[in-house]
């Protein structure tokens, strides 16, 4: 699953890959803006969405919106 918080970091609950795949594939970002991140709960692996329209793509395409606790809480990153 993907998710994104009201800040505008995009995860995934999966894996890496499938966070790639939703970015590069359905949102056409560059993988050059993938944040590799750091250690939880600071800095976390992620993509930033820019801008509104970015966003209504993000969820119309299934991303989930949570707040951002959650969203740390729920990415493969943590499991």
């Amino acid at each position: 699953m993907i998710l994104v918080d009201y800040i505008g970091h995009l995860v995934s609950t999966e894996s890496e890959e499938e966070l790639h795949k939703f970015a590069l594939e359905q949102l056409h970002m560059k993988r050059a803006w993938y944040e590799e991140g750091g250690y939880a709960g600071f800095k976390h692996p992620h993509y930033d969405i820019i801008g509104q329209t970015m966003l209504q793509k993000a969820l119309r395409l299934g991303a989930v919106q949570v707040p951002t606790r959650e969203l740390i809480e729920r990415a493969w990153w943590r499991k």
